[in-house]
């Protein structure tokens, strides 16, 4: 009979290489909604009106660390907010270099409101 501490290490060492890639997706995507708040701007003119929404900007990172077909997903509702979620993208371009160099898709929100 066999468990799971008398395992092959070669099974073992697959599946650990399996849960640190995995890992280092979930950082990666926190690194990337890091680098992505630094570039946040709340446009004036829609802070003026009082304008609040969410917008959704899909975009990928390639392996260099540019982003890439960055569309707008899911609009806020206002035009200006809905430019400023697909320009903060834009302006945080490059991102950190994925893991591995290996690009990746993002779907991230752009929460703006008004106090």
């Amino acid at each position: 009979a066999s468990s799971p501490d008398s395992m092959p290490a070669s099974v073992a060492a697959s599946q650990a290489a399996r849960q640190s890639a995995s890992a280092s997706a979930t950082n990666y995507a926190g690194q990337v909604a890091r680098h992505l708040l630094r570039f946040k701007r709340y446009p004036p003119e829609a802070r003026a009106r009082g304008q609040s929404g969410t917008a959704s900007v899909a975009f990928s990172v390639n392996g260099a660390g540019n982003a890439q077909g960055v569309r707008l997903v899911r609009s806020s509702g206002h035009a200006s907010l809905d430019q400023e979620a697909v320009a903060m993208v834009q302006r945080a371009s490059p991102f950190p270099p994925p893991p591995n160099g290996r690009a990746g898709p993002f779907t991230v929100p752009a929460n703006f409101r008004a106090l």
